[in-house]
């Protein structure tokens, strides 16, 4: 392989690589759909012992749909634990939603959902949804200048 032969195939590396990230680019209902199941996640939490495996039971079954999604409409589906500079995006996600269990588990046998509960899961849906946003954005310039992928 020459020197031009071997620019022609970086070229083509980079060019799939753009194209790859023109098509992970996930639509605004996709970071919505990651805020519900880490709002549902939440709120099995906070109510009371018997609606737990209906809503845990529901989360994972929205997880399997966006999985399925992903795939559909990109061909691939990445995990959020992959190695680069997203992982540190979804290890705060996963302590801040620990965190997020425990306050929604404050009281959690009193009532149906107490305040605390309500709080919890209406802000693991807006730091969710957030998160998906911010992940993309991080993976998209990283997949665009040529990271890990």
């Amino acid at each position: 392989m020459d020197r031009n032969e071997a620019l022609k195939a970086l070229d083509t590396v980079h060019d799939a690589r753009v194209q790859l990230a023109r098509a992970m680019d996930c639509p605004p209902w996709r970071h919505a759909a990651f805020g519900a199941v880490m709002a549902a996640l939440v709120a099995a939490n906070a109510v009371p012992r018997a609606w737990f495996v209906p809503l845990f039971v529901l989360s994972m079954a929205a997880t399997v749909w966006l999985v399925r999604s992903d795939r559909r409409r990109t061909g691939t589906f990445v995990n959020g634990w992959r190695l680069g500079r997203t992982l540190p995006l979804s290890g705060g996600l996963f302590v801040v939603l620990l965190a997020l269990i425990f306050m929604a588990r404050r009281g959690q046998g009193t009532a149906f959902l107490t305040p605390a509960g309500l709080i919890a899961v209406g802000l693991s849906f807006v730091i969710g949804t957030g998160v998906s946003v911010l992940w993309q954005r991080v993976y998209l310039a990283e997949l665009r200048a040529g990271g890990a992928a």
